[in-house]
């Protein structure tokens, strides 16, 4: 899946320059024949001159698009050809499509390339765009960035490092939105020239987008709601290593009706994806579509949900059976959020027999092969995987909805969810217990931080633990994201 290709991350190309050491006229000449020709006017200017003066090479008005070449900057003796705005997004379409002819460009090193991601305001961020650029300022100076806030007639421009450096940063304030750019350059960017001028465009934007997120990941608080797009592309590609036993999570839609309806349902397909990447299996097809097959004994998986099942029941194969049979059901698999997913996920065949020669029920299920391809953003600990009594399965579900958000930030809104309850305080108690558990359960797998927040009259304090009596309206933990 091209998970980090510029589109589907909605990254946006924004300037591109290549530096030629020794650029004489005539060879200037026939580049700016062949960009011409291609739709772009040429210019040049002097880089020595405070206030150059931009001069014609070859321009037409039927031309839409222009080209810049740069002579003798003030760093080094060369020339630079740039693209810049949508200049720089149009090269770079004709370059997708192959239409550009990289022997015109063979003394060329790609010297700049800019990357932008536009975050639309929304009317329930918690601050205002110019507080975030204001904050992040502060919090840059402490940890001894280089770091400046101006101002221009459109807003303010958050300028983060050295521009002579080979990775800088700028966060522009517009007139309803923030944009995010990276700029990179210098010998970090040469060593992804041959990617591009090969036409490795995947391999190469993969490279760039990764960095340009993972950068952002690790220069700015990633709490803050202006980072929320952030925060939801740094989770599928976050370092970690998947332990035995956990479950892979997509965004859980709240308003799933079938999620509500049958919690459980939901859960015994996350833990039979689980189990079913352990499985042998092989490839068959249904048109062009590839689709992995797997087969297994029904009882076998009853086990690896709960190692400690001694017998299988007739009641429980039954259930299970009836599961297997329900994931044919399409409206099931809208508990996943994602459409990626939902385009994905397809299990199109179940097969149900019982065998003579083993006596016991075998199932054969086809699945659309690359679900087991696909990044999930989260990674859980089976908090199912065991005999759980149903308060238990139920504080554990809240658990899992309430992680699976997309804020970092998460929020157990203890009172409300024990609303729905007519039980003994006794059982209240149990039930905040085990949110305690299940809370440490997380941070001992460094899915969260080691520091909580209680909620009491509506307001939030911080704290050094979790108790039954101090989480009585709720509490607040934060994802911790590996990077």
């Amino acid at each position: 899946m091209k998970l980090l290709n510029f589109q589907p991350q909605k990254l946006v190309v924004d300037y591109i320059s290549f530096k030629f050491q020794h650029l004489d006229n005539p060879t200037q000449t026939k580049i700016a024949n062949y960009l011409f020709k291609i739709g772009f006017n040429s210019y040049q200017e002097s880089g020595r001159l405070a206030k150059p003066v931009k001069e014609s090479i070859q321009v037409n008005l039927k031309n839409k698009y222009e080209v810049l070449f740069i002579k003798e900057g003030p760093y080094w003796q060369g020339t630079t050809l740039q693209f810049s705005g949508f200049n720089a997004k149009i090269f770079y379409s004709l370059i997708k499509q192959e239409l550009v002819s990289w022997t015109i460009f063979s003394s060329a090193v790609l010297n700049r390339f800019d990357l932008y991601y536009s975050r639309t305001n929304k009317i329930d961020d918690q601050i205002s765009a110019r507080e975030f650029l204001e904050n992040s300022q502060k919090e840059l100076n402490r940890r001894d960035r280089n770091v400046s806030l101006e101002k221009n007639s459109k807003g303010f421009i958050l300028k983060i490092g050295n521009r002579r450096s080979n990775n800088y940063f700028r966060i522009y304030q517009g007139k309803n939105s923030l944009k995010f750019e990276h700029e990179m350059k210098g010998k970090f960017l040469q060593k992804y020239h041959s990617l591009l001028v090969e036409n490795r465009l995947e391999e190469f934007e993969q490279k760039l987008s990764s960095h340009f997120l993972i950068s952002f990941g690790k220069l700015l608080p990633l709490k803050h709601s202006y980072m929320d797009w952030l925060v939801i592309k740094l989770r599928p590609i976050r370092k970690s290593s998947i332990p035995q036993y956990f479950l892979n999570m997509d965004y859980v839609e709240s308003k799933s009706l079938y999620l509500l309806n049958d919690p459980k349902k939901f859960v015994m397909l996350l833990q039979f994806l689980t189990y079913a990447q352990q499985l042998d299996f092989k490839i068959d097809f249904l048109g062009d579509t590839s689709y992995r097959t797997v087969h297994f004994r029904i009882d076998h998986f009853l086990k690896f949900q709960n190692p400690t099942l001694k017998s299988t029941s007739y009641y429980k194969l039954k259930k299970v059976r009836l599961f297997f049979e329900e994931l044919q059901n399409a409206t099931f698999l809208t508990s996943f959020s994602s459409t990626q997913f939902q385009r994905l996920v397809a299990i199109p065949k179940v097969k149900i027999i019982k065998s003579k020669k083993l006596k016991c029920w075998m199932a054969t299920i086809w699945f659309v092969e690359d679900l087991f391809h696909y990044k999930y953003p989260f990674l859980l600990p089976d908090l199912f995987r065991r005999k759980i009594s149903k308060d238990e399965f139920d504080v554990a579900f809240e658990v899992l909805k309430t992680y699976s958000s997309v804020s970092i930030q998460k929020k157990f809104f203890i009172k409300e969810f024990l609303a729905s309850y007519c039980i003994s305080n006794k059982r209240i108690t149990n039930m905040k217990r085990t949110f305690i558990q299940l809370v440490k359960l997380f941070e001992e797998h460094s899915l969260i931080e080691s520091n909580y927040k209680i909620i009491s009259d509506g307001k939030v304090y911080q704290t050094d633990q979790l108790t039954s009596s101090n989480i009585s309206e709720g509490f607040i933990v934060h994802e911790k994201l590996s990077i």
